[in-house]
């Protein structure tokens, strides 16, 4: 087995995780050619079939599914194995916490007060993209996540820090907009407005709230054009809610048996480190 590396079974990772050697390629910011040849070499290492191609994408063969499983564990316990070494020597490296644009301020908030509690301790907030945070998370890319919202958390510890209200956005027009509270049932024939590439936790958690799926959206900005032009409504927390300046154009109403949005740190469920132990403590305090 000494002809496979740790690069190779994260680039399987991407394969199983994204649904295709396509959108993997994107995630790794490779070409799709070389992707695919890293896949092949390492199935001549192996000795098997990893992935099937097929018309409509690349899937996962079960020696795949059972190799790729295994690789998460192994980048788990590499990263956790890397951390603990650069912990435990002279200039030990910041902890790094990833979080989307709209929880960055509180991520900010807590790396100042967390410092000011630990002056020889540093930690570093990294802006992510909701489509990678978790993966890069698993991989060691980052000891920490900020999360708001509904998260596939396999591999995953967390701490819920605070919970925020989900709200209902609706356009200005709509015949519910002028209500200041609204019945989760009401809101099932409009179609919801979705974020393109969000965690299959998160969708599936909006689309039990109305089951009609509307256009997706890449940021704030699109979503609010969305919802002016009618095109459908969106779920959003007071948090999300309060990065918007200028909220004209839709109405905001409350939403009678609709979860709170959990605002809480993730870290894999291996990690050892001290550091990020004191973390964690300090920000659920």
């Amino acid at each position: 087995m000494s002809d496979v590396d740790l690069r190779q079974l994260r680039y399987l990772v991407a394969v199983a995780d994204e649904g295709g050697i396509t959108r993997a390629a994107e995630r790794l910011t490779m070409t799709q050619p070389a992707l695919s040849r890293a896949i092949a070499t390492l199935e001549r290492a192996v000795g098997v079939p990893l992935v099937e191609r097929r018309p409509r994408g690349t899937v996962l063969t079960e020696a795949g599914e059972v190799l790729a499983e295994r690789a998460r564990a192994i980048e788990r316990q590499v990263s956790s194995a890397v951390w603990q070494a650069r912990e435990t020597g002279d200039g030990a490296p910041p902890i790094r916490i990833s979080a989307r644009a709209c929880e960055f301020e509180a991520l900010q908030e807590l790396i100042r007060g967390f410092t000011a509690a630990h002056p020889g301790q540093r930690a570093e907030a990294v802006m992510a993209d909701w489509r990678t945070q978790l993966s890069i998370l698993r991989s060691g890319g980052t000891e920490l996540a900020l999360v708001s919202g509904e998260v596939d958390d396999e591999g995953l510890d967390s701490a819920v820090l605070a919970v925020h209200e989900r709200l209902a956005v609706l356009p200005a027009g709509h015949k519910l907009a002028d209500r200041e509270t609204v019945d989760r049932a009401e809101l099932l024939p409009d179609p919801v407005i979705g974020w393109a590439g969000s965690p299959p936790a998160e969708r599936d958690y909006v689309l039990d709230l109305a089951p009609l799926a509307g256009p997706e959206v890449e940021d704030l900005l699109q979503l609010v054009v969305q919802i002016r032009t009618g095109s459908g409504i969106a779920f959003l927390s007071q948090a999300m809610l309060d990065e918007i300046p200028r909220l004209t154009g839709v109405a905001v109403v409350r939403v009678e048996g609709l979860a709170p949005a959990r605002l809480q740190l993730l870290w894999p469920e291996q990690q050892t480190s001290t550091a990020v132990a004191r973390f964690v403590q300090h920000a659920t305090a």
